[in-house]
Order: structure tokens, then C-alpha cells, then sequence
């Protein structure tokens, strides 16, 4: 009866004229041929609707127009509905002389439904059959497009015999997995399968890898450097702080070389760079910054499945759904849930008052913040907009407040007006009483360092670097004698996400996204801590740096207000 996926092609389109009105009253065989037509059209979705009345048992097509209807549904994008029909169709007629081809179709679906281990389990059905060579082909092209490391190791681990599994995964090692322990395994590879020995374990096919990165960075180099330079000068920080990381590699023989681009926020521009054909041959890609380009550079990751990284965001939407796509700083929500959490564990009574400005990013965090606390079992006894522009309706609430029984005050406004009655307020009611809040508080002149540090105020700092480090202070030698100028916050981003993505790169390749799911939070050089997936979070599907320091005054030393070094 011949390969059923080859007999599609066989056909020629003759046309047809109301097939859905004809549908009750054209015969079988009218039918059949008007579902394979629709198939070769790619009209998938109609040519199910042709075949699946002749996919009955009753039908002298039924055993073909399962089979066709089954195609239609893979190409439709419906590996549900093929999946159930050629079980149907193994069920009713094992026996079928096409059952070969619905072996190989099932198995096509099951890789596309990731279920790689009954695929190869089908596929191992077809040695000695004329489809064998095919099978053999359908597994490479799907190994090749496994990047997930741990699941490709858990395949080779139950299908040691199988030469196809085992050379694929050999591929991907000396494509990039390779690393020094791995030596043992690609050895058992190629004696086990008698692989070429010069291509998988010579010299130059173990070499140390080296990884390229795209920094998508707003340079303006096209503009004029006297009216750029200062409000440039963030990228140009971050920058020499990304230079110095590279270095720090380098020097442990992690190679990473930097491709720069001078991407601002013109869509159009980051497009044509994107569309450069060096740009699918990039491991990691780091910016665009601007939200705009952000969303253009995420979608390019996405459909080549490269790894994109925004440096300065704490926007959540903008990675959301997408698994290539991750953000350096922490979200405003993981920084409110971070903080509630730490509130709710160090603070007495579990009760809090909440005041937050009216504002989009203080509305947002105090939201967070408000949920989950009370969703690890606090209480919220006040929860209050406030408007710092309106002076005196600001005091008078302040005055108003009552702060019985309350376990401390989470204050999330920026503004002199909130921060001098929020003092004032606990210093003549309650000068014991925890106060949280943003650490931009430091920076208001009319509130002395003496009050804060008579107080107890917790402030959120999500880039707190610890200055009594010894990385932090071996970063600032080196880049003081590199550049000649005290690091900024900027300079310390750059390196440390250089620096811990580098090292991602090098321990589990380009393709990391797997291991982060599962990696705890982890000390970083200069950072307190770092880590991205809070395994008690993981199913929020949250892309975002979970580190966020709650810091008192003591412990952020004069360098923070005083940064004359």
C-alpha cells in the first residue's frame, strides 16, 4: 500500500465546490479525496472536519482517514487530538498494513508533545522495517533541538544502546556542553558506538570553549559627546564594570567575547541588528534596556532560542511567558514579597500599617507587599494612598493614625513630605517601632543620619553591596586602578551579571534556563546574595533576581551616603 506520508504529494488539486454542503450527500470515496486534497493545501483544520466522520469503524476508509486525519492534526499545531486518533487507530486495527507509518507519526507526535522517551521507545519498533533510516532521522532532528542538558542525560541514561541518543548527545558536548568531567563520558560514547575518535576526543574538538555576547546598550555614539557624556554615563559605567568581569573570566579560562551595539530606543534599529546573521551565532544576548526594544529583542530570543538578560529592569511583564527571557534586578513585586516576608518574620505583633504615595510603582509594591503578608498571617490594620504634594492632608493623616498593637509601618514613598512625618510620627508615639521602607530615604537631606539610626528603620535595597567584602573591596581596587575612578552602582551591576552569567555559561551552557529553575540563592561577588527562581515560587514562573537586602543604618556604612573613597 506504499508510505502513507509520501502519498500526499501524489495528488493534484482538481477543486471543490461546497464540499461542507455536499458533506452529507457525497459518497465515501468523494470525501477521502477532498480530506487529502485539504491536506495538501494545508487547509488542516477543514480536512479533519472532511475525515473525521469516515474515522468510524464502520467505514471501509476508516484505517486511511484516521491515519490522514492524525497528519492533519500534527500540522494543525493539535497533538491532542492526533495522539487520541491513532490510539483509536492502533486499538481497532493493529493489524493494519500502514500500521508502520502510524508508528512513525505517533512517535513524531510524542516528540512534539515532549514525551522524548516513549518517542524513542516507538521509534526502537521500526528497526528492520523499511522506515528505519527515516526513524533514525526523526531522532536527530529532535536531539538536536534538546537543550535542556539534565533531561538529554536522563535519555542517554536509559538508552545507552542506541547510537543515535548517545552520538547526539556527543554532538552537543563538543558543540558547546563540554566541560573537563565530561571527559570520561564522551570517551564510553565513542568506544561503546566506534565513533570517530578524531572528531569527538582530538584536541581541537575539546578545546575551551568560548561563548559570544551581544550588549545591546544605548552607547549613542551617533550623538555629540559633550551633550551624551553625562547622561550616557550609567552605560558607560555598566560597561567598564562588564570589561572587568570578562577579564576576571578570562583568567579562569572562561572566554567570552563581548560584540557591542549601540541600541537606544528606536525599534526599527534594534530589528535591522537583530536581523544580522552574526546575531544566531550570540550565547546570551544583554539589553536593549528601554521597554520598547526590550520587547522586540525578547521575541528574537524566544524564536531562536537564545537567552536575553535586561540589565536595569524590575518589570516582570516583560519576561512573562517567556522562558529565554530574564531580568538582572529584582522585581517591584519579588522586592515587596521579599520584604513582607522579612516583616512577618522579625517583626512582633504580626500587624502592620501601610502607607504607600499615589503613585504606579508605590501602588504596585504596596499591593504585593499587603498580599502576602497577610497570605503568611498578618494582619493589615491600615492601608492608606497618600498624596506628599498635599501637605497638610499628609500630616493630618499621619496625626490620625493609630498605632496600638501595631508590629511596625511600612512607608513606601520616595518623597521628603512622607519620610519627615513618618519620623516624626514614631519618635514622639512609638520610637521603638520598626519602620520599612525604600532605602532612597537616605538620600533626603531634611532627615538627619542621627534620626534614622535612632530609629528602627529597615530599608529595602536591592542594590546594597557590602563594602566589607572582600570581593566588593578587591572590585574597587581593580576598577579604581583600571579606570582611575571610584566604581558606581552601575559599574558594580555590569560586573557582577557579567560575572554570573559567564560562569553560567561555562557550567552549563548557553542553554541555562533548566538549571536555573533549580538553583537556590547563591553569594554573589560583590551582591550579598543572588539567585533568580525561588523554588517556593517557581510556579509563578518568576524570571527575576530573588535577592533583596533589608538593610538597617549600621550596616550600610558612610560609604553609602559618603562615596568619596
Amino acid at each position: 500500500m506504499g508510505n502513507f506520508r509520501n502519498i500526499i504529494a501524489c495528488f493534484l488539486f482538481t477543486g471543490l465546490v461546497s464540499m461542507q454542503a455536499q458533506a452529507q450527500t457525497q459518497d465515501p470515496a468523494t470525501t477521502y479525496n477532498n480530506g487529502k486534497i485539504l491536506l495538501q493545501q494545508q487547509k488542516f483544520d477543514q480536512a479533519m472536519a472532511e475525515l473525521q466522520p469516515l474515522t468510524a469503524s464502520t467505514s471501509a476508509y476508516a484505517q486511511e482517514a484516521s491515519y490522514f486525519y492524525a497528519l492533519a492534526a500534527l500540522k494543525g499545531h493539535k497533538p491532542k487530538e492526533a495522539y487520541a486518533m491513532l490510539l483509536q487507530l492502533q486499538n481497532q486495527y493493529p493489524n493494519w498494513a500502514g500500521m508502520n507509518d502510524a508508528d512513525y507519526l505517533l512517535a513524531n507526535v510524542l516528540f512534539e508533545q515532549g514525551d522524548y522517551e516513549r518517542a524513542l521507545s516507538k521509534l526502537q519498533e521500526l528497526q528492520g522495517t523499511p522506515l528505519a533510516t527515516d526513524a533514525e532521522g526523526l531522532k536527530r532532528y529532535y536531539l538536536n533541538s534538546l537543550n535542556d542538558r539534565a533531561a538529554f542525560e536522563a535519555l542517554l541514561q536509559r538508552n545507552q544502546n542506541d547510537k543515535v541518543v548517545a552520538q547526539a548527545f556527543a554532538d552537543k558536548l563538543i558543540g558547546g556542553w563540554y566541560r573537563p568531567h565530561d571527559r570520561q563520558t564522551l570517551e564510553n560514547i565513542v568506544s561503546r558506538h566506534k565513533l570517530d575518535r578524531n572528531r569527538y576526543l582530538s584536541k581541537d574538538a575539546l578545546r575551551s570553549q568560548s561563548f559570544n555576547v551581544a550588549l545591546l546598550l544605548p552607547f549613542q555614539l551617533n550623538q555629540d559627546y559633550q551633550q551624551t557624556a553625562r547622561k550616557n554615563q550609567f552605560v558607560t559605567d555598566m560597561y567598564a564594570g562588564i570589561k572587568l568581569a570578562q577579564d576576571s573570566l578570562q583568567k579562569q579560562g572562561i572566554a567570552v567575547n563581548l560584540y557591542t551595539y549601540d541600541i537606544g530606543a528606536d525599534t526599527m534599529g534594534v530589528k535591522r541588528v537583530l536581523n544580522l546573521p552574526e546575531m544566531k551565532q550570540m550565547d546570551l544576548l544583554v539589553g536593549p534596556i528601554y521597554k520598547s526594544t526590550a520587547k522586540v529583542a525578547a521575541r528574537f530570543a524566544a524564536q531562536n532560542g537564545i537567552n536575553v538578560i535586561n540589565p536595569l529592569s524590575q518589570d516582570i511583564e516583560m519576561v512573562r511567558g517567556n522562558t529565554n527571557a530574564f531580568l538582572f534586578e529584582s522585581s517591584v513585586a519579588t522586592q515587596a514579597r521579599q520584604a513582607a516576608t522579612y516583616a512577618y518574620q522579625n517583626f512582633s505583633p504580626k500587624s502592620a500599617v501601610i502607607l504607600f504615595e499615589n503613585a504606579k510603582e508605590d501602588t504596585t509594591f504596596s499591593y504585593y507587599y499587603r498580599q502576602h503578608f497577610i497570605k503568611l498571617g498578618g494582619k493589615v490594620k491600615t492601608y492608606r494612598k497618600i498624596n506628599s504634594s498635599q501637605a497638610t492632608a499628609t500630616a493630618t493623616l499621619f496625626k490620625g493614625l493609630n498605632l496600638e498593637e501595631v508590629g511596625h509601618m511600612a512607608v513606601f514613598s520616595d518623597k521628603m513630605t512622607a519620610a519627615v512625618n513618618t519620623t516624626s510620627l514614631i519618635q514622639g508615639k512609638a520610637p521603638q517601632m520598626p519602620i520599612v521602607t525604600y532605602d532612597k530615604w537616605l538620600d533626603i537631606s531634611q532627615i538627619s543620619l542621627r534620626q534614622l539610626d535612632n530609629l528602627e528603620v529597615y530599608f529595602i535595597s536591592p542594590k546594597y553591596v557590602n563594602k566589607q567584602n572582600p570581593g566588593s573591596e578587591w572590585f574597587r581596587r581593580n576598577y579604581v586602578s583600571k579606570y582611575n575612578m571610584a566604581p558606581s552602582t552601575f559599574a558594580y551591576t555590569g560586573f557582577e551579571m557579567m560575572y554570573y552569567f559567564g560562569q553560567l555559561l561555562q557550567h552549563y551552557g548557553p542553554q541555562f534556563n533548566q538549571q536555573l529553575l533549580s538553583t537556590s540563592i547563591k553569594p554573589g561577588v560583590l551582591y550579598s546574595g543572588f539567585g533568580y527562581i525561588d523554588p517556593s515560587s517557581r510556579n509563578d514562573a518568576r524570571q527575576d533576581n530573588q535577592y533583596v537586602p533589608i538593610t538597617k543604618l549600621e550596616n550600610l556604612e558612610l560609604t553609602v551616603v559618603n562615596p568619596v573613597f
